[in-house]
C-alpha cells in the first residue's frame, strides 16, 4: 500500500445534518455532518458557521435568522459535550478503532440500538439527520472533511475525473521527493461565501485566506474536442470569477495532459492559450523540473512559516 493510498480499514456511519424550520413543507438545507466509527463508536462532526447565513436566507427569506444562529450554537454545544464524553479513549491521532477499547462502558445501548441510531433518531427540532450512509476510511477526521464538502459545500456533484486524481497523486509524489509536500496542501475553499472553488495543491502563507501559489492538474486528453472545450472553459471561468472576487492566487499553475489526436490537440492548445491570457501559467505533464521550479518557496519565507 503506497503512502498516498493508506489502507481503508475503518467503517464509519455518517449522516448529514439538515436545517428544516418548517417541518410540514419538507424543505431543508444541509448545515453539518456527523460521523460515528462503527467499532469504537468514536464520534466526530462538523457544522457550518452561524455567520454563514446566505444559503439559509436564500432558501427561507422570511425566517428570523436568530432561530438558525441560536439553534446551531446549541447543536454545536451539545455535540461538543457528547464527543468529549464518548471519545475519552481516543488516541491523539484521532484515528478511531486503533489502540483503545470499545466504549460500551461510556454508552449503554438500549436493546440493540447503537450510538449512531440513537443520535440520528427523529427529533422535534428544526435540525434533523437527513442523508445517511456508510463508508470505509483510513482516518475519521479526513472522512468528515470529505463528507462535509460533498453534502454541505456541494463538492463533486459532477463526475470525478479519475485521470486528474491520478495526476494529482503524481504531482504529490514529485513534491514529496523535493520536500515540498509539507508546504502544499489541499485548499477546499478559495473564494467567498458567494463563490468559491477547491484547489488540490496550494501554498497559503499563515494569516492569509488566499493561496500565494496554486497547482491544478488539468486533463485535456478527453475523448472528444467538445469535452476538452467544456472542461477547459470551466476552469477559465473559475479563474475569471476568482479574480473578480479578489481571491485569485498570485501564481496559478495548470499542469496539463493534452490529447494526442490532431483535433483534440488543437482544442487543448486553445484552452492553454486562454489560460495564459487570463494570467495563469501552463506546463505539460512530465515537465518535472519546471513544476518543481514553480513550486519552490524561497528559503527565508519557508523559515518564517515553520518558525
Amino acid at each position: 500500500m503506497s503512502e498516498e493510498e493508506p489502507e481503508k480499514n475503518l467503517v464509519v456511519n455518517f449522516a448529514a445534518i439538515g436545517f428544516r424550520p418548517y417541518h410540514e413543507l419538507g424543505e431543508f438545507v444541509n448545515v453539518g455532518l456527523l460521523v460515528v466509527e462503527a467499532k469504537s463508536r468514536y464520534l466526530a462532526y462538523k457544522l457550518i458557521s452561524p455567520q454563514r447565513t446566505k444559503r439559509i436566507t436564500a432558501c427561507f427569506p422570511e425566517l428570523d435568522l436568530s432561530i438558525f444562529k441560536n439553534g446551531i450554537r446549541r447543536l454545536e454545544s451539545e455535540l461538543s459535550a457528547l464527543s468529549i464524553e464518548t471519545n475519552l479513549w481516543a488516541d491523539d491521532s484521532r484515528q478511531a478503532g486503533k489502540n483503545h477499547p470499545a466504549q460500551s462502558d461510556l454508552f449503554v445501548p438500549e436493546g440493540d440500538i447503537d450510538l449512531f441510531r440513537q443520535l440520528t433518531a427523529p427529533q422535534g427540532s428544526p435540525f434533523f439527520f437527513a442523508s445517511r450512509g456508510t463508508r470505509l476510511t483510513h482516518d475519521v477526521a479526513t472522512c468528515v472533511e470529505e463528507l462535509y464538502r460533498r453534502y454541505v459545500e456541494h463538492w463533486n456533484l459532477t463526475p470525478v475525473d479519475y485521470e486528474e486524481k491520478k495526476l494529482t497523486r503524481d504531482i504529490k509524489r514529485l513534491l514529496h521527493a523535493d520536500r515540498l509536500d509539507r508546504l502544499y496542501k489541499e485548499a477546499p475553499w478559495v473564494g467567498t461565501d458567494a463563490y468559491h472553488v477547491g484547489i488540490p495543491l496550494a501554498f497559503t502563507p499563515k494569516g492569509s485566506d488566499v493561496p500565494e501559489k496554486a497547482i491544478k492538474p488539468l486533463n485535456l486528453a478527453q475523448s472528444t474536442p467538445t469535452k476538452i472545450y467544456t472542461h477547459g472553459d470551466e476552469w477559465l471561468a473559475k479563474i475569471r470569477r476568482l479574480e473578480r472576487v479578489d481571491c485569485l492566487p498570485d501564481r496559478f499553475l495548470f499542469v496539463v495532459k493534452k490529447a494526442t489526436d490532431p483535433e483534440g490537440r488543437d482544442a487543448a492548445n486553445e484552452i492553454c492559450d486562454g489560460l495564459l491570457k487570463v494570467g495563469a501559467e501552463v506546463l505539460e505533464v512530465g515537465d518535472d523540473s519546471k513544476i518543481l521550479e514553480f513550486a519552490r518557496i524561497e528559503e527565508q519565507r519557508e523559515l518564517k512559516l515553520t518558525s
